[in-house]
């Protein structure tokens, strides 16, 4: 019987033996960032899985490699008393900050 620790990878989330942790940081760490290409909506998509806001033609857009699509710059009405509208980063450069893959296909 053999009794393994592991950690949770502050990069990625997953759970990895702790015997292979030190491999695995180095390889989440260095993995590149997933470019994609950026679009304007030519009509209603859904739902964003990031933010679960409806995407909307006319709403910009990232089209990653594996054709999932999330807000590249989105405005959003500040919820006060004036409903001023206020501009964000979007939703996928946000989740980028933190993650290196897609948000519905994070083993690729």
């Amino acid at each position: 019987f053999s009794f393994s620790i592991g950690f949770k990878c502050p990069v990625c989330s997953k759970f990895v033996s702790s015997d292979e942790m030190d491999l695995h940081l180095v390889m989440c760490l260095t993995k590149p960032r997933i470019t994609y290409n950026e679009d304007v909506l030519s009509k209603d998509a859904g739902e964003c899985a990031i933010c679960l806001e409806e995407l909307q033609q006319g709403d910009t857009i990232a089209r990653l490699p594996c054709l999932c699509i999330y807000h590249k710059g989105q405005v959003f009405p500040r919820m006060d008393i004036k409903f001023q509208k206020v501009a964000f980063m979007g939703c996928i450069d946000e989740w980028f900050e933190v993650n290196r893959s897609c948000p519905e296909h994070p083993s690729d």
